[in-house]
């Protein structure tokens, strides 16, 4: 797909419509129509997961360059993420036989933040995830969702990068710090898209419609033409908000 394709079906209504009202869209970022259920049994159910504070940790991860060390418990792990049973097979993988899990892609941070959601199923996301630490460690995690198989925490993500895009409603003055933040706005739902995950429809229009109303298409528009390879699902759920707010 090329890059300037998708600039030449929005340039045709990028101008704002004087008659198109400003949607206000303060809502909270992390919030969620509807609970996000896990296919746990019983005894992994969050409510259960102090019964792990009495077992000891059987498994040894070391995240990023530097392997920073955690010690964690194995069949929690193995219950939630399809790298890390596959990983504790001992017939298949020396880290099977060793108990011992070296993950290099994943700093010590985002493996922290995790940890914390496998044991009681909360992710810490930053609220503003288009500030420079806030992008990194969202992203970062994305990755890492991706790369240890774990859909619950896509979904998470999914909806708290929908939901800030939701929310917003203002830019920037400065026009390269504007786009700036675009672009990272962009990138992430890319991004999501490789992962699996999908932006919201309605709440895509109603992003798209206050871009419009306020003049700054151009943003948009601009920003996804620096993606290469755009997602083919994004692109077309793109298109599909285009026309619906025409």
């Amino acid at each position: 797909m090329s890059r300037s394709t998708i600039a030449d079906f929005i340039w045709s209504w990028a101008k704002p419509s004087s008659t198109q009202p400003q949607v206000d869209l303060d809502v909270d970022i992390h919030g969620t129509d509807e609970p996000v259920e896990e296919p746990v049994n019983a005894y992994l159910h969050p409510k259960n997961f102090t019964c792990y504070e009495t077992l000891p940790k059987d498994l040894t991860i070391l995240a990023g360059e530097e392997e920073e060390e955690f010690k964690v418990h194995k069949r929690l792990f193995i219950s939630k993420s399809k790298f890390f049973k596959a990983a504790c097979t001992k017939s298949r993988f020396r880290e099977g036989q060793e108990r011992l899990v070296r993950l290099p892609e994943i700093d010590g941070e985002c493996m922290s933040r995790l940890i914390r959601w496998f044991y009681d199923s909360r992710l810490d996301v930053p609220a503003d995830i288009i500030s420079d630490e806030g992008y990194t460690i969202t992203l970062d995690l994305l990755n890492a969702a991706d790369y240890l198989q774990l859909p619950i925490v896509i979904r998470i993500l999914t909806r708290a990068v929908q939901n800030y895009i939701w929310k917003c409603n203002a830019w920037k003055k400065d026009a390269d710090e504007a786009f700036a933040d675009e672009q990272k706005k962009v990138d992430l739902m890319c991004r999501l898209y490789e992962c699996g995950g999908r932006i919201d429809g309605e709440r895509l229009n109603a992003y798209l419609r206050n871009l419009r109303g306020a003049h700054k298409m151009g943003l948009f528009m601009n920003a996804v033409k620096e993606v290469e390879d755009c997602h083919p699902g994004f692109f077309q759920d793109t298109m599909v908000a285009v026309y619906s707010t025409v």
